[in-house]
C-alpha cells in the first residue's frame, strides 16, 4: 500500500515534536512493599525532517502496548526511549508518564496508618547523540504557619494547606520517594489522610514552632537542589490555600539554564 507519510514534503519545515498523547496504560511502579498497580497516562513524541510529510503514528501505539503491565522503572524509561528512536527512525525522541502515585504513612504519635497521594510525571528525552536527559515531577500537599500572625497575636496563628510543585532535570534517575521527602522536611509540617487526636496536637504544635512562609518554603527546597549534584535545572512552585484571605499565594523559583 502507498505510505504518504513517506512522501518528501515541499515546505521545508522541521517539526520539533510530533507523536501520540493521552494513552492509559497499566503498570507497575515502585519497589518491595511500596511496588503498586498504577495507570499511567502516556505521551510519545519524535522530530520530523523537513523533507518527510508525516511520521508514523501507529508504531506509537504498538510502542505503548508492548510496554504494558511492565515495571517503570529506569531500564524501561531507557530501552523504551532507544525502541521510539529506532521504530521511528528518527534523531530524537521523547516519552512522558503522568500517574498517581500513593504511599503508606503511619500518623506521627498513634502509629494509624492511612495512604497519600501524589501526582507524579516522569519525562525521558533521547538526544540526537543518544544522551539521556530526565525529568522529574511531583506535586506534594503540605502545611504552613504564618511567621507574621504568630509574631503579631497574642496567641494562635493562621495555618493553611498548601501545594508544592517540584520539577527536576537531570541525566540521573532519581527515586520520586526522595523528591517526596525533600518537599515534606521544608514544610512546617507534612500531612497525613488519618489524625487521631494525639497526632493532631502533634501536627499543630509542630507548624507553630516551624512558621513558613511560601518563599521560605521554595527557598528550602531551592537549598537542597543548588546542594545535590544530580540536580541540573529545576522549577519549584508552593501554592498556599489561604484559610483568612480570599485569595491564595504562591512562590516560584525557576533556575533553566
Amino acid at each position: 500500500m502507498k505510505d504518504i507519510q513517506k512522501e518528501k514534503d515541499s515546505r521545508n519545515l522541521k517539526i520539533s515534536e510530533v507523536g501520540i498523547s493521552g494513552v492509559n496504560i497499566p503498570l507497575f511502579f515502585g519497589a518491595g512493599a511500596k511496588k503498586q498497580l498504577i495507570v499511567a497516562t502516556v505521551a510519545m513524541g519524535v522530530d520530523l525532517d523537513a523533507t518527510l510529510k508525516g511520521t508514523h503514528m501507529s508504531r506509537f501505539s504498538q510502542i505503548a502496548y508492548q510496554i504494558k503491565d511492565k515495571e517503570l522503572n529506569e531500564k524501561l524509561l531507557i530501552a523504551t526511549s532507544k525502541n521510539i528512536k529506532n521504530k521511528l527512525e528518527s534523531k530524537t525522541s521523547k516519552i512522558s508518564f503522568d500517574f498517581t502515585y500513593f504511599l503508606n504513612k503511619k500518623a506521627p504519635v498513634s502509629g494509624k496508618p492511612s495512604s497519600m497521594s501524589y501526582q507524579c510525571k516522569i519525562e525521558y528525552e533521547l538526544t540526537e547523540l543518544n544522551q539521556i536527559i530526565s525529568y522529574f515531577q511531583v506535586k506534594v500537599p503540605i502545611a504552613t504557619l504564618c511567621p507574621c500572625s504568630k509574631e503579631i497575636s497574642r496567641y494562635g496563628a493562621h495555618n493553611q494547606r498548601a501545594e508544592v510543585s517540584l520539577r527536576i532535570k537531570s541525566h540521573q534517575y532519581i527515586n520520586i520517594d526522595e523528591l517526596i521527602k525533600v518537599i515534606e522536611k521544608s514544610s512546617s509540617c507534612e500531612l497525613f489522610s488519618l489524625l487521631k487526636r494525639v497526632d493532631e496536637k502533634y501536627v499543630t504544635e509542630k507548624m507553630y514552632e516551624n512558621p513558613m512562609f511560601v518563599e521560605d518554603i521554595v527557598r528550602e527546597i531551592g537549598v537542597w537542589a543548588r546542594k545535590d549534584k544530580r540536580v541540573e535545572d529545576y522549577i519549584i512552585k508552593c501554592l498556599s490555600f489561604e484559610s483568612i484571605h480570599s485569595h491564595n499565594a504562591y512562590a516560584i523559583i525557576i533556575n533553566e539554564k
